[in-house]
C-alpha cells in the first residue's frame, strides 16, 4: 500500500502578479510591441546608434558660433583655488582608463561623434523581456516619470501640494497662432567658451582642462570643469520636467589632453551652451545664471546646495507655470500629441538615415571620388609623356594640354577629398546633434501620456460615481498645465529647427555650388589650353 506524502508545513509561493504600470496606462494586448502601429522599422529601437560618424574637425566657425560679439567690456579673471572642487564628488577626471574600456559598441568612437550621449549615465540592458513605447524607444522603467511622481508630479496633479510661488519664480505661457509659447526674453545674451587649459590640483595628482566662459551681459570670465557642465545637466534635467535637455559631449574619451581632443569638446562646448542659452526658460533660470557667473567659492557652494534642494523641481515645477486663463480640449491635445510623436519618431528615423548616407558620401570623397579623379589624370598624364616623344613643334602645344588637363584632374581628386570640410561636416554635425536632442523626447512625451491618462482615469471615478466632479474638474485644469508646458517646448522645438535647418541647407548648398563653380572653372582652364594645340 503506497503512502500519502506528508502535506507541507508552509504555503506555497503566490503567483506572479501582473505589471501594473504607472498612471494606469494602457498597456498594449499580450505585451507584443511588434503590434504598435508606429513601430515600421522591425525591431529596431530609438536607442540603436547608427554606423560611425567621421571625425568632422578643423572646420572654420562650426556651428555657426560667432565669437565677434564677446569683445566688450573690461575681463574679469577668476581666481583659481583650491577649495573651489571640495564640494563635489572625488571623480578622477584624469583617468583615462575609463575612455576605452567602457565604450561600448553602441556607443560612436572618436570625436567625430561630437559626444551625444548623456555622461555619467548607466545604459540599459535590452532584454527580452524589456517593454517598448510607441514613442520607439524602450521604456526607461518610467525613469522620468518616476521622478516626477516621488518629487510631487502626481501630488500636483491631485491638489495635494501647492505652493505661494514668488513672482520671480513663475514661468509665464502665452497664446499665440501656433498655439501655446514659452514667453521669450526681451534681451537674449549670448555665451562664448574659450581658452581651454590644463590646470591641477593637489599637488599635481589629479588635473583636469577648465574652460573659460564668459556671457555677454556681464563679459565676466569663470572658469568651468566638465564636471560642472555635468552637474548643471542633471539639476536642468531634475527641475525641468517638460524640458528635454540635450545631452552633453561624452566625458569617457581617449587623448583627453591632446589639442585636438580639447578644441573639439570645447567647440562641443559651445554648441550646447548655444543651444541653453537661446531657450527662454532655461537662460533665464536661476541655476543657470548662477553656472555662467558665480565667481565666489562660499557663493558657488551656497548656490549648488540650494538648486540641489531647489521646491521646485520634478512635478512641482508646474506650479511655477503661469497659462493663459483658456482651458484646453483633451481631445485636441491628444490629436496634437499623436501627431508630434509621430513627428518625432519619423525626424528621428531621418536623421539616423541622412547620418548613414552622409558618412557613406563622405567616405566616397576621401576615397573612391578622389581616386577615380586621379585615375583619369594619371591617364592623361602618362598620354602626354608617350605623346612627349614625338618632339615636332606642332605636337608640343597638344602634349602640354593633355599633361595640364592629368594635372587639372589630379587637382580635382583633391578637392573632392577636402571638400566634406566646406559643407558635408557641418550638415552631419547638425543630424547628429538632433539625434541627440530627439533621444531625450520620449521621457517628456511618457510624461504627458501619463497625466492624460490619470486625468482620463479621474473621468471615469466620476462616471462611476467615486470621484466628486468639482474634483475632476481640479485634476483637469491641472493637466491643462502641464498640456500648456509640454505644447510650449513643442512650438520652441519647432521654431527652432526651422531656423537650424534653414542655416543647414543654406550652407550646404552654397558650399555645394562654389564646389561646382571651382570643378567647372578648373575644367575651363583646361579647356582653354587646346585652343592653339
Amino acid at each position: 500500500q503506497l503512502l500519502e506524502p506528508p502535506e507541507p508545513s508552509f504555503p506555497p509561493p503566490p503567483p506572479p502578479s501582473a505589471p501594473v504600470s504607472d498612471w494606469n496606462t494602457p498597456q498594449t494586448e499580450g505585451g507584443d510591441w511588434n503590434n504598435d502601429a508606429w513601430n515600421s522599422h522591425g525591431s529596431e529601437s530609438w536607442d540603436q546608434e547608427p554606423p560611425h560618424a567621421p571625425d568632422y574637425t578643423n572646420h572654420n566657425n562650426a556651428g555657426g558660433v560667432n565669437n565677434q560679439g564677446f569683445r566688450g567690456g573690461g575681463m574679469q579673471q577668476q581666481a583659481s583655488e583650491e577649495g573651489w572642487d571640495d564640494d563635489w564628488d572625488d571623480e578622477n577626471e584624469d583617468n583615462s582608463s575609463n575612455s576605452t574600456t567602457n565604450t561600448s559598441q553602441d556607443q560612436l568612437p572618436g570625436s567625430g561623434n561630437f559626444g551625444l550621449s548623456a555622461p555619467k549615465r548607466e545604459k540599459k540592458q535590452m532584454t527580452q523581456n524589456s517593454d517598448f513605447s510607441k514613442y520607439g524607444t524602450v521604456k526607461k522603467s518610467f525613469n522620468r516619470f518616476s521622478t516626477f511622481a516621488k518629487t510631487g508630479g502626481d501630488a500636483f496633479l491631485m491638489g495635494t501640494v501647492s505652493a505661494n510661488v514668488s513672482e520671480s519664480d513663475l514661468i509665464k505661457i502665452i497664446d499665440t497662432q501656433d498655439g501655446p509659447a514659452w514667453n521669450y526674453p526681451s534681451q537674449p545674451y549670448t555665451c562664448a567658451i574659450k581658452s581651454p587649459k590644463k590646470e591641477s590640483k593637489l599637488k599635481g595628482l589629479k588635473s583636469y582642462i577648465a574652460y573659460q566662459l564668459t556671457p555677454s551681459f556681464s563679459n565676466i570670465q569663470v572658469s568651468r570643469r566638465y564636471k560642472h557642465f555635468d552637474w548643471l545637466h542633471e539639476r536642468l534635467e531634475a527641475k525641468f520636467t517638460c524640458i528635454p535637455i540635450p545631452p552633453l559631449p561624452d566625458k569617457a574619451l581617449s587623448g583627453r589632453y591632446e589639442d585636438d581632443f580639447v578644441s573639439e569638446r570645447m567647440r562641443q562646448l559651445q554648441l550646447w551652451v548655444d543651444r541653453m542659452v537661446r531657450h527662454p526658460v532655461i537662460s533665464q533660470s536661476e541655476v543657470f545664471n548662477h553656472f555662467l557667473t558665480c565667481t565666489d567659492e562660499k557663493k558657488w557652494k551656497a548656490g549648488k546646495r540650494k538648486a540641489e534642494k531647489d521646491e521646485y523641481q520634478g512635478g512641482k515645477f508646474f506650479l511655477t507655470l503661469q497659462t493663459p486663463p483658456t482651458s484646453l480640449d483633451m481631445r485636441d491635445v491628444e490629436k496634437r500629441m499623436e501627431i508630434f510623436c509621430r513627428f518625432v519618431k519619423g525626424m528621428d528615423d531621418n536623421m539616423r538615415n541622412m547620418l548613414q548616407i552622409g558618412h557613406d558620401s563622405r567616405k566616397k570623397h576621401t576615397g573612391p571620388y578622389k581616386r577615380e579623379f586621379q585615375k583619369i589624370g594619371g591617364s592623361f598624364k602618362q598620354l602626354a609623356e608617350t605623346f612627349n616623344l614625338d618632339s615636332a613643334a606642332h605636337s608640343q602645344n597638344l602634349t602640354a594640354a593633355i599633361d595640364y588637363t592629368g594635372d587639372t584632374y589630379n587637382e580635382i581628386g583633391d578637392m573632392y577629398e577636402k571638400q566634406p570640410r566646406e559643407d558635408l561636416d557641418y550638415m552631419l554635425e547638425v543630424l547628429f546633434e538632433y539625434k541627440g536632442m530627439l533621444s531625450t523626447y520620449p521621457d517628456v512625451l511618457k510624461l504627458h501620456e501619463g497625466a492624460i491618462g490619470k486625468a482620463k482615469e479621474c473621468e471615469r471615478l466620476k462616471d462611476e460615481g467615486r470621484m466628486p466632479e468639482s474634483d475632476v474638474a481640479a485634476v483637469i485644469q491641472r493637466a491643462d498645465v502641464i498640456s500648456f508646458g509640454t505644447l510650449a517646448e513643442m512650438n520652441h522645438f519647432q521654431r527652432e529647427r526651422v531656423a537650424d535647418y534653414k542655416d543647414m541647407m543654406q550652407k550646404f548648398l552654397h558650399g555645394q555650388i562654389k564646389f561646382y563653380r571651382d570643378i567647372t572653372q578648373k575644367l575651363e582652364s583646361a579647356l582653354q589650353k587646346y585652343e592653339n594645340a
